[in-house]
């Protein structure tokens, strides 16, 4: 497991702190991760306190989701495209923003496909809550069971999320449409000779796809050795439409992504 400072010490240091959920692989934490690590600059690792809501975090940060990145006396920055802005201004080299406005404004929408409000990830996590809830109906008794405990937390994250069974009628279409897209767009670099989803190098786009695969499709075991087998088995259980959709040439482009352009093994 990854080794994480308290808020507390966080608050006290200089340099980069990135706020991020100890013992899981989020994808939204794994990828600013990646994104600072493929630039050479270090961070410290500040722990989450879950479940939440983190008070803490909170009065630190203005808002109680990971991840955070915090770089010197600097306002904290707690949504991707800030963290990215930050990371390119730290270190220039390499860069992952493309210089062409027509290639940022390509890179910046699939992202925000992927990891954005009512995105890839976003439309998961519904689906999620919404399994979670309806295996956990409350039950007539007065004690607290394991299953009522799950059932508030998932209520908790709902909220956030902005869950109702309506919103999770459309989720999977939502995540089979994102899919679609993107194993279009690299099937055409492909085709080109390119590796990559813009151009003929890795950006920003390339590192969250790596990151946001492993939620559809779990990384092998000797890259990611202490990740939980039940959440392992839960990642590698999905619905056969987003299966279908998750073409393999998605899944080696994350492989060829961690091979040669990102850390190994992952740790959190």
């Amino acid at each position: 497991m990854a080794s994480y400072i308290d808020i507390a010490q966080a608050k006290a240091m200089s340099g980069l702190r990135i706020v991020a959920s100890p013992g899981s692989i989020a994808p939204w934490s794994e990828a600013i991760k990646q994104i600072f690590s493929c630039k050479r600059v270090p961070y410290v690792l500040v722990a989450q306190k879950l479940p939440g809501p983190d008070l803490e975090l909170q009065q630190w940060t203005a808002q109680s989701s990971a991840p955070v990145a915090v770089w010197n006396d600097e306002r904290p920055r707690s949504t991707w495209p800030e963290q990215l802005y930050l990371a390119e201004r730290l270190a220039p080299d390499p860069p992952l923003i493309p210089a062409a406005i027509d290639d940022r404004i390509r890179m910046f929408g699939y992202i925000n496909e992927i990891c954005g409000e009512t995105g890839l990830a976003w439309s998961g996590r519904v689906r999620y809550l919404h399994q979670t809830l309806r295996a956990t109906q409350p039950q007539a008794h007065h004690r607290l069971s394991d299953a009522d405990e799950i059932r508030a937390n998932a209520m908790q994250l709902g909220a956030k999320y902005g869950y109702t069974p309506k919103a999770a009628e459309g989720a999977t279409a939502k995540i089979v449409e994102i899919l679609r897209g993107l194993s279009a767009r690299i099937e055409q670099q492909r085709a080109k000779g390119s590796r990559f989803f813009i151009g003929d190098g890795p950006t920003a786009l390339d590192i969250y796809w790596a990151a946001f695969c492993n939620t559809f499709s779990p990384p092998p075991v000797e890259w990611c050795p202490n990740m939980p087998s039940n959440q392992r088995e839960g990642m590698s259980k999905i619905a056969p439409p987003i299966a279908a959709a998750l073409s393999p040439m998605l899944v080696e482009h994350r492989d060829y992504m961690y091979q040669t352009w990102l850390k190994l093994p992952i740790d959190f």
